[in-house]
């Protein structure tokens, strides 16, 4: 056959490329209700009163929130693209901080403005822990920033040490000192008011009481607000 020929006769269509599965690269976000009404066609979930849950996926730099469909057209139904998002997102380097300004008296922080936004690995991280029935009091109070008090946990610098990088650890007592939990928890619920107020992407002022097996709860819907700690909380014997 002639090369004249050749170009004359139509050339075989490729097959159609299956565009690679997003699995990979799904990030879970934890958002307040305005942003996640700013996405009505994102997978979401109400973790909490003020606390929701999107899945994104990762480009560049960014995490990006994904259309239902388009994870529907990969095969992940609502289950499979939260299990996914929140291995990938817990997958991202996780850096770590603790603070106080009295001896006794501290909390954690996960994450922070300028970084990937991995918050929701607190949830994967405390489900994970030994905090007994006192479980761990959390907060979101803007994107990417996790803070957190788990009043009974042992050893609790050292476990997050070996699950990340520590970025600050400005605290004035170390890890064997009696833990004040009333004046912790007031210092937690400033922070969260001052974080909640200045940070950008605000997402809720609560304070959530974070305990195995139960869902999440609110403990005071505004840190700006006096609020009694319940008493299983406080006196884990209860």
């Amino acid at each position: 056959m002639s090369s004249a020929l050749a170009h004359t006769l139509p050339r075989e269509a490729a097959p159609p490329r299956c565009p690679p599965s997003p699995a990979s690269r799904l990030r879970s976000l934890l958002v307040g209700a305005a942003e996640r009404a700013r996405h009505p066609h994102a997978e979401a979930r109400e973790l909490a009163p003020g606390l929701h849950e999107l899945v994104g996926q990762r480009r560049e730099l960014e995490v990006q929130v994904v259309a239902r469909d388009l994870l529907r057209g990969h095969g992940l139904d609502a289950a499979a693209a939260f299990a996914s998002a929140r291995r990938g997102t817990c997958e991202e380097p996780l850096e770590f901080g603790r603070a106080g300004p009295l001896p006794g008296v501290h909390a954690y922080i996960l994450g922070g403005p300028g970084g990937p936004d991995t918050a929701v690995a607190a949830l994967e991280l405390l489900a994970r822990l030994e905090l007994g029935r006192a479980g761990a009091v959390l907060a979101i109070p803007a994107r990417g920033t996790a803070l957190f008090l788990a009043p009974h946990a042992r050893g609790l610098a050292r476990a997050l040490t070996g699950l990340g990088r520590v970025r600050q650890f400005w605290c004035s007592d170390g890890d064997d000192a009696p833990l004040q939990l009333r004046a912790s928890l007031r210092f937690l619920a400033s922070w969260t008011a001052s974080a909640h107020a200045r940070l950008e992407r605000p997402v809720s002022p609560a304070l959530y009481w974070h305990r195995g097996g139960r869902p999440l709860a609110v403990l005071t819907a505004d840190a700006r607000r006096p609020f009694t700690a319940p008493l299983e909380l406080v006196d884990p014997l209860c």
